[in-house]
């Protein structure tokens, strides 16, 4: 098994209760990833899906849908998971007529597929609405722990789950990874949400979105159903356990990846939450990407059409805790040489409606748009980037991706992401580059995050930084040259970094008063000047005479962990203190 979700995790549990012999490798950590950054419903409501199937399709669905949540109930209970389960309702409402013969379309076409659909006006969300499909008896739960849960059920008798070791490669039975080390199977699944492996070309036939979640705390009661709007973009909400108490979590705003950029991300997510509630404070942000195939379909069994050696499940739409662990039960049975009467439904090679073709070359195209467009775009300069801030720029006949770090100093990587080539943008919500094209997230110091990419992106060397002149003064003119002359002569005569700025602005303010350039500049204090924004830093005196980038530098050099997060006094006593070892 390769991938540490719920797929992976579930299709382990199953194998390893059947008799065969199983081993998980996972990059990260269990739950890492989408598994562990979700809304966490299992439920068979996903919105208004059944009315979009046929009626066939539909019932397959379902069923798959409703014997996953009773798996992971069933699994919860059995094996002892602590894993906050609990029983609700769940709710897709229309707030305003216009979607409510949709919402009554889903009821029949739920029910008609044997689903527990019902119509209700009601609700006990702090608004009206205009109606809503309910499902009873559905769930909600913490799907890291339910992870753990199963994977101690894998190491009881001896380790077979092996976290921080990132599969490479697969060829002939055999799984490279980053570690050296490598694993002979009969049979490997891969389950990285999507497969990193291109053979199959999944990456072609799904498209990414992108959705943010949030927990707060309110005044007044928090609402007891799991709520999902006929918007767009939709929002969704339930109540989570947090320390004793109940906190509400709102998700949202989902983008395309491709195609737009995010509309506001947590900051609009926030501003939805103040217009419906009385907001105490936000506690926690996430955010997650999910792949969705045209027809709406996981792709669930061979990776490529001539052989089931290696198989796959993906394409999980938001609903893979369910579906995942009913995509677990037809792997499993295919591992053992069974067909699961799902299996057709989800065929990962199954022919996809011709419906559904305009839309599967529209965002292929739009892929295209990104991998070319992104490498015609202008290039931008880094003087102005922000603490926490990140852009590609051009370098040469390439691009860099510059990110700005809290201390002000500048780190760069390649811009090219390493599964395919497509340029990686920077994602100041989550402080990551991510591949708009096939959804890999990387480090801003290029380590991966997410697949399909396996690789890091390249280290690059920082771009210089033109010296920005004091405030008031504009860059490349003859008062901006003057500073920086007075400066660096003064830096020469033996004075430290912040004195000699101080006696540069303040000559270049006496001089601009002389002038009569600027009344406001020549009565400036020399703090108002010499403190202000330089380049994303913020300069001044710190202990021992020291800026903080330089004490910052000096760590970095020394290999001090933790440098982004200290001030400069527990800058200046790591330095000594690893000096003095």
């Amino acid at each position: 098994m390769i991938g540490g979700g719920i797929v992976g995790a579930a299709t382990a549990y199953e194998l390893h209760r059947a008799g065969v012999d199983v081993v998980l490798l996972e990059a990260r950590r269990l739950g890492d990833g989408t598994s562990g950054n979700s809304t966490a419903k299992v439920t068979s409501l996903h919105g208004l899906t059944y009315r979009d199937f046929d009626p066939d399709t539909a019932r397959v669905y379902g069923q798959a849908n409703e014997w996953g949540l009773a798996r992971v109930a069933e699994l919860a209970s059995e094996l002892g998971i602590d894993c906050a389960l609990r029983r609700k309702a769940a709710y897709t409402y229309a707030e305003g007529a216009s979607d409510l013969s949709k919402v009554e379309e889903e009821v029949e076409a739920a029910r008609a597929a044997g689903l527990p659909a019902s119509f209700t006006t009601e609700s006990d969300l702090p608004w009206e609405i205009a109606g809503a499909v309910r499902f009873d008896d559905q769930v909600e739960f913490q799907p890291v722990d339910y992870i753990l849960g199963l994977a101690a059920e894998l190491d009881r008798e001896h380790p077979r789950v092996y976290e921080r070791t990132r599969a490479t490669a697969v060829s002939g039975g055999v799984v490279s990874t980053d570690t050296g080390f490598s694993v002979r199977a009969e049979r490997v699944v891969v389950a990285t949400q999507l497969p990193f492996l291109d053979r199959g070309l999944f990456f072609a036939r799904t498209h990414i979105e992108r959705s943010y979640a949030l927990s707060l705390r309110i005044r007044g009661a928090v609402p007891e159903g799991m709520y999902l709007s006929t918007e767009s973009p939709a929002h969704t909400l339930r109540a989570i356990p947090w320390g004793g108490e109940e906190l509400l979590l709102v998700g949202g705003e989902s983008h395309d990846m491709t195609r737009t950029k995010d509309r506001g991300g947590f900051a609009a997510l926030e501003n939805w939450a103040r217009e419906r509630f009385e907001v105490q404070s936000f506690e926690h942000r996430w955010g997650a990407h999910d792949f969705i195939a045209e027809d709406s379909l996981p792709y669930v069994g061979r990776l490529t059409p001539t052989s089931d050696r290696v198989l796959t499940a993906t394409a999980m739409r938001k609903w893979g805790y369910a579906l995942g662990t009913a995509s677990a039960a037809i792997l499993a049975e295919t591992v053992q040489g069974r067909h699961h009467p799902w299996g057709d439904t989800f065929d990962s090679w199954r022919r996809p409606p011709l419906k559904t073709l305009p839309k599967a070359l529209l965002h292929n195209a739009e892929d295209g748009v990104a991998f070319f467009g992104d490498r015609l775009r202008r290039g931008h300069e880094v003087d102005d980037l922000g603490p926490g801030q990140g852009r590609v720029i051009r370098s040469g006949v390439g691009q860099k991706a510059v990110h700005r770090d809290g201390a002000g100093v500048l780190h760069a990587v390649s811009a090219r992401c390493t599964h395919l080539g497509c340029i990686v943008r920077w994602n100041e919500g989550e402080a990551s580059w991510d591949c708009p094209c096939h959804g890999s997230r990387f480090e801003p110091d290029g380590t991966v995050l997410a697949g399909p990419a396996t690789r890091p992106l390249e280290a690059r060397e920082p771009p210089k930084e033109e010296p920005m002149p004091p405030r008031g003064v504009k860059k490349g003119t003859k008062r901006a040259r003057q500073y920086e002359h007075v400066k660096k002569s003064e830096k020469q005569a033996g004075r430290s970094e912040q004195r000699a700025e101080e006696i540069a602005a303040r000559t270049v303010n006496k001089e601009k008063a002389r002038s009569g350039e600027s009344r406001t500049a020549s009565r400036s204090s020399v703090k108002d000047i010499s403190s202000g924004k330089r380049g994303g830093k913020r300069s001044g005196s710190g202990p021992g005479g020291r800026t903080r980038e330089q004490l910052y530098n000096d760590a970095k050099k020394l290999g001090i962990a933790g440098r982004s997060s200290m001030n400069k006094k527990q800058l200046l006593a790591a330095v000594n203190r690893k000096k003095g070892s």
